[in-house]
C-alpha cells in the first residue's frame, strides 16, 4: 500500500477517534436516560447505565451478563487495541506485512464500532435493532483482522507478539455479543413472547451451545485467548441470574468454571497446535522457516541459513 506510513498514522487516529466517540455518546445518553426517569422511580433499580429503551430489553434478555462484565472486557479491549494501533503505527513496523493487511479491516471494524455508539446512544426502539446488526457484521471484520495479522499461524516477535492478544479478546467478545444481543432484537421486534417456564431451559441450552461453539472456533483460530472473554460474559450471566434464574445462573456457573479449566491448560501453551511459521526480524528484513513435519534443530538451522544473505547484506 503506498504511503504506508501515512495510512498507518490515520488508522490510529481514526480508531482512537471511534472509541472517543463512542465513549462520550454513551455517556451522554445515559444522562439524558436519567433525565427521562420519572421522579419517584428509584435510580438503584437500573441494573444497566444504558438508554431507558435498551433496559427495558435488557430486563427480558435472560442471557445478558450484568453490567460489570462489559466495563471489564471493554475497557481491556479498547485500552490493548490502542496500544497495538499504537505500535503499527511506529516508523520500525513499515514494512511488517502483517499491519498492511490489517489496515482495511482496522477501518472496517473502527467504522463498524463507531456506528455501533451512534445507535447504541440513542432512546428508541429502532436504535436497539440497528445497533445489533452492526455487532454481526463487525465480527466477520473482527474475525479477517484475527486473520491478517497470522495470530494462530505465526510465532512473531515481541512486543507484536502481545500486543495482538487485544484482538482475540475482540474477537470472541463479539461472538459473544452476537449471541446476546439476538434475543434483544427479537424481543423489541415483537418475535419473541416470553415465557419463563420454557425460556430458562431454552436460554440455558443456547449458553451451552455457545460454549460449545467458542471452544471449537478456538480450536480452528489455534488461540485459547479467543475463550478468555466467555469467562467474563458466562460469570456474568451467572452473577445476575443466580437467584432470578437458578438454572439459568448455575448452567453459566458451569461453563465458566469449565472454561477456567480449559484456560489454565491451553493460555500457558499460548496455542492448540504448532504454528506453521517462525518469524524473525532484522531490521527491515524477515525470515520465515517452515515448521511443518521439521524437527525443532532443523527449524533453527533453517533460520540460521535464511538469515546470512541479510546478514552479510548489512555488512555490506
Amino acid at each position: 500500500m503506498k504511503n504506508s506510513s501515512f495510512w498507518r498514522i490515520a488508522t490510529a487516529v481514526f480508531a482512537v477517534g471511534s472509541i472517543l466517540y463512542t465513549t462520550m455518546a454513551s455517556s451522554q445518553s445515559r444522562q439524558q436516560g436519567r433525565e427521562r426517569q420519572p421522579e419517584d422511580s428509584d435510580d438503584e433499580e437500573r441494573e444497566y447505565d444504558v438508554p431507558v429503551e435498551y433496559q427495558n430489553v435488557f430486563d427480558k434478555n435472560p442471557i445478558v451478563p450484568a453490567g460489570w462484565a462489559f466495563g471489564v472486557v471493554w475497557s481491556t479491549i479498547y485500552s490493548g487495541l490502542g496500544s497495538l494501533l499504537i505500535h503499527q503505527a511506529l516508523p520500525s513496523q513499515a514494512f511488517n506485512p502483517r499491519y498492511q493487511k490489517a489496515l482495511p479491516w482496522w477501518w472496517a471494524s473502527w467504522t463498524c464500532n463507531a456506528i455501533f455508539g451512534r445507535f447504541f446512544s440513542q432512546n428508541d426502539p429502532q436504535s436497539i435493532v440497528i445497533s445489533d446488526l452492526t455487532t454481526k457484521l463487525n465480527l466477520p471484520a473482527a474475525l479477517a483482522l484475527h486473520q491478517s495479522l497470522e495470530i494462530g499461524k505465526s510465532d512473531v516477535p515481541t512486543p507484536e507478539k502481545y500486543l495482538r492478544i487485544p484482538v482475540s479478546l475482540y474477537a470472541g467478545w463479539l461472538t459473544a455479543a452476537t449471541v446476546v444481543g439476538t434475543p434483544d432484537t427479537l424481543l423489541t421486534l415483537g418475535w419473541w413472547e416470553r415465557d419463563k417456564e420454557r425460556d430458562e431451559p431454552l436460554a440455558a441450552g443456547i449458553l451451552g451451545a455457545t460454549a460449545g461453539a467458542g471452544y471449537l472456533i478456538a480450536r480452528r483460530l489455534n488461540d485459547p485467548w479467543y475463550m478468555v472473554p466467555f469467562v467474563a460474559g458466562f460469570g456474568g450471566i451467572a452473577t445476575r441470574q443466580w437467584n432470578k434464574l437458578p438454572l439459568l445462573g448455575w448452567t453459566a456457573a458451569s461453563l465458566a468454571a469449565t472454561y477456567v479449566g480449559l484456560l489454565a491448560y491451553w493460555l500457558p501453551k499460548g496455542k492448540f497446535h504448532e504454528y506453521n511459521r517462525i518469524i524473525v526480524h532484522d531490521a527491515e528484513a524477515e525470515v520465515i522457516a517452515d515448521q511443518i513435519e521439521t524437527p525443532e534443530p532443523q527449524q533453527a538451522q533453517i533460520v540460521r541459513e535464511r538469515m546470512k544473505p541479510i546478514e552479510a547484506e548489512g555488512l555490506d
